[in-house]
C-alpha cells in the first residue's frame, strides 16, 4: 500500500516538474540560438546564418528584406568585435513556435563603422522544424523610450504648388542702368503624373534706353513610371537678344532618374531626343534634331537653407559643333513659411553662337521669393 501510494505521488511529480523541465530547455535553447545569430553577424559567418535562418526568412519593412538580402547585408555592415542580447523575454511560446523579444547590442555604427554602443529593440519568431529552431521573421528597431516608437517621414509634395520672385538692381552716377528680373513656376501633380511650368523674363535699361530682353517659358510633363523613373516630355520657347537669338523653339522627350531620394539630398537625371528650331538676330535661322542631358541636384543644408544645380546640355544631331550648356547655381533661405531670399548664379553657353555675340552669358542675381 505505501508502495502504491510512493509511486502515484513520483508520478504526479514528474508530471508537475517534466512541463516545466521542457520549459526551461526550449527558453534555453532560443537563447543559445539568439546568441549565436550574434555571434554570427560579429563574424560574419554565413554558414551559422544558413542553419539559423529558415528559407523563408524576412525581416519586416518598407519593403520587407528577403533572406538572401539580409545574409549579404549582415556580412556587408559593421558590428564591431561584439555583440550582447539582453532583455531576453518569451511573450509567447508552444512546443513548435515562440515569440521573442530583446535588446541586440553591437560596438560599431553598421554604416559608417565608427565606434559606438547601437542598441536594438528586435522580436523574433522561431519555428522549430525537423528537430532544430530557426529564424522565420524579425522586426528590429531602436532601442529607447516613447519617441523611438515613431519614424518622421517627409511629407508627400502637396498637388498644387508655385512660386514668384522678383529681382532690381538699379545704379546711377556714372552709370544710370537697370535690370528687372522675374520668375515664376507653378507645379502640378495629380497622381502619377506631374505638370511643371516655369517662366522667367529679364530686361535691362540703360539711360532709359532699353538695352536688351529674354524671355523663358517651358513646360515639362512627366509620368511616374517607378519611385526613381519616370518618362517626361518638355517643351520650351526661348527669346535672348542678349546672345543674338530672336526666338527658339525647343520639344524633347524621354527618360528621368532620381539617383538620390532625400530628404536632404536629391538628386534626378534625365536624357532624351527632340527637335529645336531658332530664329536668329544677325545670321541664317537654324532647324535640328537634338539631344538632350539634364541634371537637377537639391541639398537640404538645414530647416532654412537649401542650396540647388541644375544642368541641362543640348546637342545638334546634325551638326556637331552646334552644342550649348545651361547651368543654374541657386542658394535660397526661408525668412518665413511662405518668403524667402535666392541668390543664383546663371551661366549659358553656346559653342555656335550667333554672328557678332560671344558664347557665354551670366546672371548673378539676388530675389524675393514668395511661395503659394
Amino acid at each position: 500500500m505505501v508502495l502504491i501510494r510512493l509511486t502515484t505521488l513520483s508520478i504526479l511529480i514528474a508530471a508537475l516538474v517534466a512541463p516545466a523541465a521542457a520549459q526551461e530547455s526550449r527558453d534555453a535553447q532560443l537563447r543559445a540560438a539568439e546568441e549565436r545569430l550574434a555571434a554570427a553577424l560579429v563574424a560574419k559567418d554565413a554558414d551559422a546564418f544558413q542553419r539559423l535562418l529558415a528559407p523563408d526568412f524576412v525581416l519586416r519593412g518598407t519593403p520587407d528584406i528577403t533572406r538572401t538580402t539580409w545574409i549579404d547585408n549582415a556580412r556587408k555592415l559593421c558590428w564591431g568585435d561584439r555583440a550582447g542580447v539582453s532583455d531576453f523575454r518569451l511573450p509567447q511560446a508552444s512546443t513548435d513556435r515562440a515569440v521573442v523579444t530583446l535588446v541586440l547590442t553591437t560596438s560599431r555604427d553598421p554604416v559608417t563603422c565608427e565606434r559606438a554602443t547601437v542598441r536594438s529593440l528586435i522580436t523574433d519568431i522561431w519555428e522549430r522544424r525537423n528537430g532544430e529552431w530557426q529564424l522565420v521573421l524579425r522586426h528590429s528597431g531602436p532601442a529607447g523610450g516613447l519617441e523611438a516608437q515613431f519614424v518622421r517621414a517627409a511629407a508627400p509634395p502637396p498637388v498644387w504648388e508655385g512660386s514668384a520672385e522678383l529681382s532690381l538692381v538699379d545704379t546711377g552716377g556714372n552709370a544710370d542702368t537697370q535690370t528687372l528680373g522675374t520668375a515664376g513656376l507653378l507645379i502640378w501633380r495629380p497622381g502619377r503624373w506631374t505638370t511643371e511650368a516655369r517662366t522667367s523674363f529679364v530686361r535691362s535699361e540703360a539711360s532709359e534706353i532699353e538695352t536688351a530682353r529674354s524671355f523663358v517659358a517651358g513646360v515639362r510633363q512627366s509620368r511616374t513610371i517607378s519611385p526613381r523613373l519616370d518618362a517626361f516630355g518638355r517643351f520650351e520657347y526661348l527669346v535672348n537678344e542678349f546672345a543674338g537669338i530672336q526666338s527658339r523653339l525647343s520639344v524633347d522627350a524621354g527618360l528621368g532618374y532620381r539617383l538620390l531620394q532625400g530628404p536632404v539630398h536629391t538628386l534626378r537625371t534625365d536624357a532624351g531626343i527632340g527637335y529645336s528650331r531658332e530664329n536668329r538676330l544677325t545670321d541664317a535661322d537654324l532647324s535640328f534634331a537634338l539631344v538632350s542631358v539634364g541634371a537637377a541636384y537639391q541639398w537640404a543644408f538645414n530647416r532654412t537653407v537649401t542650396l540647388g544645380d541644375t544642368t541641362l546640355l543640348t546637342a545638334s544631331l546634325q551638326d556637331g559643333e552646334d552644342w550649348r550648356f545651361r547651368n543654374a547655381l541657386t542658394a535660397t533661405a526661408s525668412l518665413s513659411r511662405r518668403v524667402s531670399v535666392k541668390i543664383s548664379h546663371e551661366l549659358n553657353f553656346a559653342n555656335a553662337p550667333a554672328a557678332g555675340f560671344g558664347g557665354t552669358d551670366t546672371v548673378l542675381s539676388a530675389a524675393l521669393v514668395l511661395r503659394f
